[in-house]
């Protein structure tokens, strides 16, 4: 099945998985001929090179041969925040706490699978990888262009985690390596070349690939009743107060691997800048005057000391203020011996 070819960027791509069997042998003499092939994927889009990403272990054009797609039970929570965006767009009532599909990618309805994947080494065998493939349920969504953008919004939230941790390390004078750190696993944009499963992707779909293979998925910041984890939690104020209001973490799921947060398929909310007045009045009503506002106060109900290193005007206590925010611009670091002085313990600050 799957002989026709497929166009993506003025290339003409095989769909077979004859040919992409042959071209992987072109670089391995041992790729097993008995594997249960259910989708052949080219890697077309991998963004993702700041210091705060996971390493991608492909590179664009390589093709691999997916053997296997299993539910992950614990990776339920990823499809939690599409549950609740269909939940307010049925209710069709009331404030809308949840970026709805003219808003965000946010509720974009998707399918979420732990794959495994076999792919020449370049050495002349053969490597075995999982991974998290995630395929749009509605077809106009499983377009190039469209999962490009989802992977480059991931790919702007890993950039602004290497800034946060950087002023970590500034903040308590330690080298980055040596502190707890905020992570974001590798996604890319993959093109089904073939497909003998219809009911995961068809021939000349497009999907995200992102290499993680922890077994659970947690929350860290989501609805606001998550257990308090003062990292991830500052780096969601982080965003907001570097961008001067203007992006807003969603959704910030993964795992803790070692001293690190790994992040997985996070979203950042853009709109216009807030100015300053807005964002500290409340209106007559009591109601925040932006969404954005709103939900940054009932995600992050209450600061650590971390947040006070960087915007030492909202309170540290569990009273909800809004962000003290910054003009948007490049952000700098505190300057030497400046800011915050602190010692890190586990996940907590002495001060």
């Amino acid at each position: 099945m799957g002989n026709h070819p497929i166009t993506v960027c003025n290339q003409v791509l095989s769909c077979d998985f004859e040919a992409v069997r042959q071209s992987m042998r072109c670089g391995s003499r041992c790729l097993p001929d008995d594997e249960d092939a259910q989708l052949a994927l080219r890697l077309v889009f991998a963004p993702m090179d700041s210091p705060a990403s996971t390493s991608c272990p492909m590179k664009p054009g390589e093709e691999v041969i997916v053997t296997s797609i299993k539910k992950a039970p614990g990776w339920e929570p990823l499809t939690w925040r599409q549950d609740r965006v269909a939940r307010q767009e049925a209710a069709a009532r009331g404030a809308r706490l949840w970026p709805g599909p003219g808003e965000s990618r946010f509720g974009r309805p998707s399918r979420c699978w732990c794959v495994q994947l076999l792919a020449a080494d370049g050495r002349g065998g053969v490597r075995q990888m999982s991974a998290l493939l995630q395929v749009a349920c509605a077809q106009e969504d499983r377009d190039l262009e469209k999962v490009k953008d989802a992977v480059k919004e991931i790919s702007s939230v890993a950039k602004y985690a290497h800034r946060f941790n950087y002023h970590v390390a500034q903040a308590v004078g330690e080298e980055p390596a040596n502190i707890p750190a905020i992570r974001v696993a590798s996604s890319a944009a993959c093109f089904v070349l073939d497909s003998v499963n219809p009911r995961v992707a068809d021939a000349g779909d497009t999907a995200i690939l992102t290499f993680f293979d922890a077994k659970n998925v947690t929350k860290f910041v989501f609805e606001g009743g998550e257990d308090f984890e003062e990292l991830p939690q500052a780096f969601f104020h982080f965003v907001l107060w570097s961008s001067g209001g203007k992006e807003l973490l969603a959704d910030l799921q993964g795992a803790l691997k070692g001293q690190d947060f790994v992040l997985v398929d996070p979203v950042l909310l853009r709109g216009a800048e807030m100015a300053i007045a807005d964002v500290m009045a409340l209106s007559s009503s009591g109601e925040l005057p932006n969404p954005n506002q709103q939900r940054f106060d009932l995600w992050h109900p209450r600061c650590g000391q971390l947040c006070r290193s960087f915007d030492p005007s909202r309170r540290t206590s569990s009273t909800r203020r809004a962000c003290g925010l910054r003009p948007s611009g490049a952000f700098k670091p505190p300057p030497a011996g400046g800011g915050f002085s602190g010692v890190w313990l586990g996940f907590g600050w002495d001060t």
